[in-house]
């Protein structure tokens, strides 16, 4: 008897280790939600040409300027066109994001970053 308790502890300390290991990946996954301004511009900008059925090759990648708030971002379209991405870390920052030099999105941050949150 004491083999299948045994057993049954240890059926239920490996329940428990995948549960928990459950919960840190989902906590993983909410991880880019939060971040600094230089992360939500290009969450932001990655959204937008989701929604605009725009295929990467190259994900924006972003810098933040040496001085001031202004952020710029660089990728590659799946067709080679070049995404070019500014905004700003300030309060009521403006989005633009631009394929091949067409603007695809301009507009408030927040509201990229709100509708995404909403899902």
């Amino acid at each position: 008897m004491t083999s299948g308790r045994s057993r049954a502890a240890a059926s239920f300390a490996a329940v428990l280790a995948v549960l928990a290991l459950t919960g840190c990946s989902q906590i993983a996954a909410l991880a880019p939600v939060g971040g600094n301004g230089l992360a939500e511009v290009r969450f932001a900008a990655i959204d937008v040409l989701q929604q605009k059925n725009v295929a990467l090759l190259t994900a924006p990648v972003c810098a933040q300027a040496d001085t001031g708030p202004l952020v710029t971002c660089v990728g590659t379209s799946a067709d080679g066109r070049e995404i070019t991405v500014t905004s700003s870390v300030a309060s009521g920052a403006q989005l633009v994001v631009a394929v091949g030099g067409e603007t695809i999105y301009s507009g408030a941050l927040t509201e990229v970053l709100d509708q995404a949150a909403r899902g």
